[in-house]
């Protein structure tokens, strides 16, 4: 988790313990990406759990959410928000007093073992790029789906255009979802976009058909046609990657976990009962 050692002070009753605020989705969003080694990833679910633990006895005011990988590489996302830019540079600084630091540094060692690389990048909230942003529910939240699009040079206002047919033929269609829409500002190509997805199951999964067709019927076929050339114009890849909510690997807020206790604050199993010791015998 070393690139999310400097997390932002997240309000009392946040959502997203690292992705909404009570004032709504957070201005800016870091995003620390760490590769794990083959066979690694409990050993390093382990690890991370040391970060947790310092962070909670340093009672530090800013909080994260980690994603663990269900597609794609075995890749951990930590998530981080921030009010603003300045804010990170100030808690950059508080995650630097003793004897959290030390803490930290001696969790990132063990860490550094189990990673392949790891990289970092910072991205801004875009309301335009949202879709009922206002439902995200955090401490209910399970999985989220990440949508990442590289946008041609030059084509930026075709894409958020495209973005508006879109988010348009959703309301129309009273879809079921919510995403939260950002541009990625450093640390990715320009013109990366990054839309992700909260998901309480995978149950909606099962149903992408049925909302594919329901959002097509929404646009109709010439507004098919004109995403269609949008598409074409604007977007020069695309990829979708899943991932799982770890409660073990994130230190969310309080007001989020009070959500779900039994989730976020599993209880240990309970220790087996000691196995009897047989009596010994008398012997005349």
């Amino acid at each position: 988790m070393k690139m999310l050692i400097a997390l932002a002070a997240l309000s009392a009753g946040s959502a997203l313990g690292a992705l909404a605020q009570e004032s709504g989705p957070p201005p800016v969003l870091q995003i620390g990406r760490e590769l794990i080694k083959e066979g690694k990833l409990a050993a390093h679910e382990k690890t991370e759990e040391a970060f947790v633990r310092a962070f909670r006895r340093a009672n530090f005011p800013g909080h994260y959410l980690a994603l663990s990988p269900l597609s794609g590489p075995n890749e951990v996302w930590f998530t981080g928000a921030f009010p603003s830019f300045e804010m990170s540079e100030q808690w950059n600084a508080e995650s630097d007093k003793e004897p959290l630091k030390s803490a930290l540094e001696e969790a990132d060692a063990q860490d550094g073992a189990l990673r392949e690389r790891s990289n970092s990048l910072w991205a801004v909230y875009r309301p335009q790029l949202s879709y009922r942003a206002d439902k995200l529910d955090v401490g209910k939240m399970r999985f989220v789906r990440v949508f990442t699009y590289h946008v041609r040079m030059g084509h930026t206002q075709d894409f958020l255009a495209e973005a508006a047919v879109v988010i348009g033929a959703y309301e129309k269609a009273n879809a079921d979802r919510t995403f939260l829409g950002y541009e990625v500002r450093a640390g990715a190509p320009a013109g990366t976009y990054l839309f992700l997805e909260a998901l309480t199951s995978l149950k909606p999964l099962d149903h992408s058909d049925e909302l594919n067709q329901a959002f097509a019927s929404a646009l109709g076929a010439e507004g098919l046609k004109k995403l269609n050339e949008f598409d074409a114009a604007a977007i020069a890849s695309e990829e979708v990657n899943l991932f799982q909510v770890s409660p073990k690997m994130s230190y969310a807020s309080k007001a989020t976990e009070d959500e779900d206790p039994a989730f976020w604050r599993p209880k240990p199993p309970a220790a087996k009962p000691a196995a009897a010791t047989p009596a010994k015998s008398s012997g005349n």
